[in-house]
């Protein structure tokens, strides 16, 4: 019988003979391990959400947003709406495909006899072409907007079924600021991310035409800006920028003007700094699970001496003694980390049912490396929490060990 092969049975059969004290062991390292893997597993899988979000606006888009860029955030307390002249001048840029500036505004809705408040979205019918290519109001049942569409809106779905005690259904006609407008679309239901945007599915589209009918002064204050490649991206920027500084001045701090990859970057900067504070707080409960190792093992050795210096008389020696005490330490560390691998993408999947249903956008993910790398840490932790007693019982005496098993 192959050595290596003997040492891991006598492991194996002496954590079995202790039964339920290897058992709670376990927990701690099974709570440990959980613990990180589901909240790795969740900021990976808020990351991925955001990370698909992008990628439908694409690499070659700009957001003109109102305020100053401070900390990764947009912050103003006097927002400034764009002019159309700085519109027109953006269009005409030379790195410019496509110019989106919705405007926006709250509105009192009437239905069935029944009054709520309303965020309303106007936009083009060419704009409104653009805003779909980018998975932005997808249209679920019904139809999207057309130019001549003045008195026609589509609603989010949660805007239909939960705004009013009947739902609005397609062809029903609502009033908006005492207007009739009829329901000509529904979009589709969509889950909402960190630094998603708007939510869509509470709220009403409509043309520009149409919204002007009741505020007819409106601008806008935001506006997405599509590059035709993703080299113009840097020119496109820097030339937008020059459009508001001749109206704001040099260093102007009315508009903060960035790319859809810099957006990214800082939301996934501060998904990363949570996720570390998060599994830092995870770690002491992995923690815990070490020190419940040890302690086990050192109790091992206390009640096993006997059986050690049995095995140093008839020629075991120090490193056999002690491949076989890691060895259990390791194993329970294996276990558990398995057990708290799986508990935890459990864990993270539940979450990610609930908050899909909460409308809320997580993509969790079986990633190897994650798996791997648990499974290696819980291997390790286990068995440098088992070095210890593992040598207090190789360098047992064998004489002694009998003796004082007796």
């Amino acid at each position: 019988m192959p050595i290596d092969f003997e040492v891991f049975s006598v492991a194996l059969r002496n954590l079995s003979r202790q039964g339920l004290r290897s058992y709670l062991t376990l927990i701690g390292v099974v709570i440990g391990v959980a613990a990180i893997v589901t909240l790795i597993s969740l900021g990976a899988g808020l990351n991925n959400a955001v990370t698909s979000q992008f990628e439908k606006l694409g690499s070659n888009t700009v957001f003109i947003m109102p305020g100053s860029l401070s900390g990764g955030a947009v912050s103003s307390t006097n927002i400034k709406t764009i002019s159309d002249s700085e519109l027109s001048k953006i269009k005409a840029l030379n790195e410019v495909s496509d110019v989106l500036a919705p405007l926006a505004a709250s509105a009192t809705v009437e239905f069935s006899k029944e009054t709520s408040l309303g965020t309303i979205y106007a936009v083009d019918a060419e704009e409104a072409k653009s805003f779909q290519e980018t998975g932005f109001a997808e249209i679920e049942e019904g139809r999207g907007l057309s130019q001549s569409d003045v008195f026609s809106v589509i609603i989010g779905p949660d805007f239909a079924k939960n705004y009013f005690s009947k739902e609005i259904r397609i062809r029903d006609r609502i009033l908006i600021e005492e207007k009739s407008f009829r329901v000509v679309g529904i979009t589709k239901k969509s889950s909402s991310s960190f630094g998603g945007g708007p939510n869509q599915n509470t709220s009403i589209f409509m043309t520009k035409n149409g919204f002007n009918q009741m505020f007819p002064d409106s601008k806008p204050s935001f506006a997405m800006v599509r590059v035709k490649t993703k080299d113009d991206i840097n020119a496109a920027v820097a030339k937008i920028e020059k459009i508001f500084e001749r109206d704001y001045g040099k260093d102007q701090k009315e508009f903060s003007i960035i790319s859809s990859e810099q957006v990214l970057e800082s939301i996934n900067n501060v998904l990363g700094i949570i996720q570390l504070f998060l599994v830092g707080i995870a770690a002491i409960s992995l923690l815990v699970g070490c020190i419940g190792i040890m302690n086990t093992m050192i109790m091992a050795v206390m009640e096993r001496t006997k059986e050690i210096g049995v095995m140093k008389a008839i020629g075991a020696t120090n490193g056999l003694v002690l491949s076989i005490f890691i060895l259990e330490a390791g194993l329970i560390g294996l276990v558990g980390g398995i057990i708290g691998i799986i508990i935890g993408y459990v864990l993270a999947f539940i979450v990610q049912v609930v908050a899909e249903y909460a409308g809320f956008a997580l993509m969790v993910q079986f990633d190897p490396l994650l798996i791997i790398g648990a499974m290696a840490f819980s291997l390790l932790v286990g068995m440098i929490s088992g070095a210890y007693p593992a040598r207090k019982a190789a360098m047992l005496d064998p004489v002694e060990a009998l003796r004082g098993g007796e």
